[in-house]
């Protein structure tokens, strides 16, 4: 096993940044149309040119890409890469404070392993940038997450992200705690110095989390808030309108409902839209075409697969979401430029124009098709083999036919 890692890590290991162009590809350029036949350059991991008459600079390396398609890398919006291997309990779980005592003082910034396997397997599916978030604590705050990109260095931390929440249990207790919280927040800001006296009321949460909170209520840090159904979503919006926040849904199988609510509020969701048949009698609403009725509404919409190890399912969802009524393009702008956008990194990724970091990604065929494979995979405009602890175990354990049995096959290798 010793061994297997060695060659894992050389495989994985990239070429640097260098100055290529791939030619004759249909090109996704998410903000600017489809490009037929066109040509992308990047030079020292950003793109410098995309079009259909585009000069290729000398001594750039040629991939021909014709009858292939070009689009930006992934980025998932919910996941844990980085802090666990697996939702199992055989693997560390650094996403959740459980018993720690914080809640929105919690942060998975300092526990980012970009040596994760997980980290590769993704990134040779498409994914380039994600979300790596805290799952539930026990309370509404989960706390902040991080915005990570997935190539091999050792910083895999592109900016902090937003606080993640939910509301869970009676949702009248969960609306109380929640303003009761932020009234708490406001109060301590303006009185710090008599709150550290203990001069003050008894607060809900601890000093430690009401200072990581006063970013989200003053509107300077999003707040990813899950919520489920029609009842939950008008009282996310009247919390918006109340307190000025920067706020996102996540989860919402009944945002569609309140889909033009939502849009006139400026609120934008990240949705499941694998949610279909309602988990209980709360969400009787869900259904697959929550998407397509969002984005005729106007909402900002991403999707998240669920899979918060296995980001890379992406690409199945967003075909899902195509074949209950959502637009390719906009299907394609849920895992990319949507992500970009909600997550404030829009300036750098999430599509493929002239200035943008290089995430790059080759693709057989269309980019949501199952059975569409990558052929080319850019970080930053570093191109990484398509090599993972998954394909490198398929590789070794493919061929067993060979009269043997497996406990002396094993001990041989």
């Amino acid at each position: 096993m010793r061994h297997l890692f060695i060659l894992f890590t050389l495989c994985v290991s990239p070429v640097l940044a260098e100055t290529v162009a791939i030619e004759g590809a249909k090109i996704y350029t998410i903000t600017n149309g489809i490009i037929e036949n066109g040509t992308l350059v990047m030079v020292d991991g950003q793109i410098t040119a995309v079009g259909d008459n585009v000069t290729v600079p000398d001594g750039a390396r040629i991939i021909d890409a014709r009858g292939k398609h070009v689009a930006p890398g992934y980025m998932a919006s919910y996941t844990y890469l980085g802090l666990t291997e697996s939702t199992s309990d055989i693997f560390p779980n650094d996403h959740s404070a459980n018993e720690s005592g914080f809640t929105a003082a919690f942060d998975v910034k300092y526990a980012l392993n970009s040596a994760s396997p997980a980290i590769a397997e993704n990134r040779r599916q498409g994914v380039t940038r994600a979300i790596s978030a805290p799952s539930p604590s026990g309370d509404i705050f989960s706390g902040n997450s991080a915005v990570i990109t997935l190539d091999n260095s050792v910083d895999m931390l592109v900016r902090e992200g937003p606080m993640f929440a939910q509301l869970s249990g009676n949702r009248n207790v969960a609306f109380v705690r929640l303003r009761g919280i932020f009234d708490q927040v406001l109060d301590y800001e303006r009185n710090k110095t008599r709150a550290m006296r203990g001069q003050s009321q008894d607060y809900l949460l601890s000093i430690a989390d009401m200072e990581a909170l006063i970013p989200v209520v003053n509107g300077d840090k999003k707040l990813v808030l899950e919520a489920g159904n029609v009842v939950e979503i008008r009282g996310v919006i009247a919390l918006k309108q109340d307190y000025d926040i920067d706020v996102v849904l996540i989860g919402v199988p009944e945002a569609w409902k309140l889909a033009s609510e939502l849009a006139e509020a400026d609120i934008p969701v990240i949705i499941n839209v694998e949610q279909n048949l309602f988990p209980n009698m709360t969400l009787p609403g869900s259904t697959f075409s929550n998407a397509e009725r969002l984005e005729n509404a106007g909402v900002k919409v991403a999707i998240y697969n669920g899979g918060f190890s296995n980001a890379y399912y992406l690409a199945q969802f967003a075909g899902m979401a195509v074949a209950h009524g959502m637009s390719h393009e906009g299907a394609m702008r849920s895992i990319t430029q949507n992500v970009a956008e909600i997550f404030d990194i829009d300036d750098v990724y999430g599509s493929l124009e002239v200035g943008k970091d290089a995430d790059v990604v080759v693709w057989d065929g269309d980019p949501l098709e199952v059975t569409s494979n990558t052929e080319h995979v850019f970080v930053r405009g570093v191109e990484y083999e398509l090599v993972s602890r998954r394909t490198m175990l398929r590789d070794r354990y493919l061929d067993l036919d060979d009269g043997k049995p497996f406990g002396m096959r094993y001990k041989e290798r």
